[in-house]
């Protein structure tokens, strides 16, 4: 993002993004959840989850790659597991379903597992594993299972892309600023952040992406032609991904155009009561807080802290979005057949 970027006011874009996905096909309830899954996306800095996604969102849905009029239902694997199958739609109210279950599930036994599989993109999984944490658990989300689809990155020390991105995600309750919240992809950046610097128009990070000959590149088209990301932390990465590919794949079968996933919770109050575990908690933060930065740093952060305080700055400034990106959504939305005032109001507002 660019400090000049236009920001769209939040209520604007929800209302906007809301008839945007019922447009493409989506149930009322679930084009609203889903908007505000992206636009909380980008107002926590995670653009490469945010409202861009609008744009890919349709093309796939005008393709026919998975079903937006789909609903998440609550079944069981043929081994007696319990799974949230998504229909082959989008993930978010899926993932939702999913962790919220799973939280119950671990406040009567302590721990639970809850498998979600036939989804499409499931947004930002940091999301669902603080709103675990919100409720007092550990949780620990991954998935995998699409090479076939999605040969996004390379194994470490090759020069093809042979596997997704399969993130990996967990939170757990922190001191007084909440969770400690971690949510990364197991290549050296998101796919989806490769995908935002194309519709914007904008390089990447030197060490993120290889082009179609192995060649490091900071070309989104590069990647977008051939090429691959790198794993995150060479062979870990690489390890992480592997294990969370076989989980989705070997495990629970073949991905459709998404990805196979486990949320996995456990309820802390079974180990120390909340408010012990609070003050404990926070006295090691504020440790790492105070630890004196290295050059080229303002200081040590807590990770999940940035992004609730970026939410709290951006709730009144508005989402801002590159204006390449701003076109693409408002020529998708004008395809999709949104109210031309509601288009020119996005722009307008800008």
């Amino acid at each position: 993002m660019h400090a000049d970027d236009p920001c769209v006011p939040v209520d604007l874009l929800n209302r906007f993004a809301t008839e945007y996905l019922m447009a493409m096909g989506c149930r009322a309830s679930i084009a609203m959840e889903v908007a505000e899954h992206l636009i909380d996306a980008d107002l926590c800095g995670v653009y490469s989850h945010g409202i861009f996604r609008l744009v890919p969102y349709a093309e796939e849905a005008l393709k026919r790659s998975y079903m937006p009029g789909a609903s998440p239902t609550l079944t069981t694997a043929d081994g007696g597991a319990i799974l949230v199958d998504g229909g082959n739609g989008l993930g978010v109210s899926a993932f939702r379903m999913a962790i919220d279950h799973a939280v119950d599930q671990a406040k009567v036994r302590g721990v639970s597992a809850i498998g979600v599989v036939n989804v499409d993109h499931t947004g930002r999984i940091g999301a669902y594993a603080q709103r675990a944490a919100d409720a007092g658990c550990l949780a620990i989300i991954f998935g995998g299972g699409s090479r076939r689809d999605w040969r996004q990155v390379a194994p470490y020390g090759g020069a093809r892309g042979m596997l997704p991105t399969n993130p990996y995600a967990l939170a757990i309750p922190g001191g007084k600023r909440g969770p400690v919240v971690i949510d990364f992809a197991t290549s050296s950046a998101a796919g989806g952040k490769v995908y935002a610097a194309h519709h914007a128009g904008r390089q990447l990070a030197e060490g993120l992406c290889i082009d179609s000959e192995g060649r490091p590149t900071t070309n989104p088209a590069d990647y977008m032609n051939g090429g691959a990301l790198l794993p995150m932390g060479g062979p870990k990465g690489y390890g992480m991904a592997l294990i969370a590919e076989l989980l989705g794949e070997a495990i629970m079968g073949d991905a459709k155009n998404g990805m196979h996933w486990i949320c996995v919770c456990i309820d802390l109050a079974r180990y120390r009561d909340a408010s012990t575990y609070r003050a404990a908690a926070e006295e090691c933060l504020q440790e790492l807080r105070d630890c004196p930065p290295a050059p080229g740093f303002e200081r040590v952060e807590i990770p999940g802290e940035r992004e609730a305080a970026q939410r709290a700055d951006r709730l009144s400034a508005g989402v801002p979005i590159p204006p390449a990106t701003l076109a693409a959504i408002k020529a998708m939305a004008a395809t999709l057949g949104l109210a031309p005032d509601l288009i020119e109001a996005l722009g307008a507002r800008g």
